[in-house]
């Protein structure tokens, strides 16, 4: 996806995707799980710092925003129901804008 490119989603549908996704693959243990395009130990490994509560990350690294890009969005949005209370919404609704996708909505 090109960056500033409006894409049809929300960015809090597309972030709350990827947090329920990061967090369904910490919890399977799996490994080289892909899941709607997105790698999750990727996910995982470098997204997880910046969406925790309490994190004072400024941005997504640029291997989180790695590990989102080329991301089927509209397919991460049915993961968009669970954020563990640990997860900071907020923070990561911020991952599609701050790492130049654009505005996305589900």
């Amino acid at each position: 996806m090109a960056a500033g490119r409006k894409v049809t989603m929300s960015s809090a549908g597309v972030a709350a995707a990827l947090v329920a996704l990061l967090v369904v693959a910490a919890a399977s243990g799996a490994t080289g799980y892909h899941v709607c395009n997105v790698d999750t130990d990727s996910l995982v490994n470098n997204c997880k710092s910046y969406c925790t509560a309490g994190s004072s990350e400024a941005s997504p690294s640029g291997a989180c925003c790695g590990a989102v890009r080329g991301g089927d969005f509209h397919c991460l949005c049915q993961y968009k129901g669970v954020l563990p209370k640990n997860i900071d919404a907020n923070r990561a609704m911020q991952i599609p804008g701050k790492c130049g996708y654009g505005a996305v909505s589900c």
